[in-house]
């Protein structure tokens, strides 16, 4: 089996259409866009990767690596976070997700589904057994 990949947004606004348009086309990225902003008349984006690998992490022409959030950050219109979902498994035998959010200045913050654990060890104490389901 193989391990499969997938990964979408919610919706944001981005600063320049047309040139996010461009971005999304060169890593192959499908955008979707709709008036999805609450009180506004702006357009919005979501962005999903449905390739089997997520987001992607390097150029296609090139090959070389790059940051997928700072990369992303640089469209993001101020007002808005992108919120980025990943998800993936080889069929049952491993499953992972992770979350990340993503601002315009460039911060961001990530949570992956392991996290799950600490939170239950800090809710239920030490003497419980956890066992990993997540890899």
């Amino acid at each position: 089996m193989n391990y499969v990949l997938l990964a979408r947004s919610n919706y944001f606004r981005v600063r320049d259409p047309k040139r996010f348009e461009r971005w999304c086309s060169y890593f192959g990225i499908e955008y979707w866009t709709g008036k999805e902003i609450p009180d506004s008349e702006d357009l919005a984006y979501a962005i999903a990767a449905d390739n089997g690998e997520g987001w992607p992490s390097s150029h296609p022409e090139t090959g070389h690596e790059f940051n997928f959030d700072e990369e992303l950050a640089k469209h993001l219109d101020p007002r808005d976070i992108a919120l980025l979902y990943q998800v993936g498994n080889e069929g049952l035998r491993y499953i992972s997700g992770h979350a990340s959010a993503i601002h315009a200045d460039g911060r961001a913050v990530h949570v992956g589904l392991h996290t799950i654990q600490d939170l239950a060890r800090k809710e239920f104490g030490e003497d419980v057994v956890i066992t990993d389901a997540c890899y």
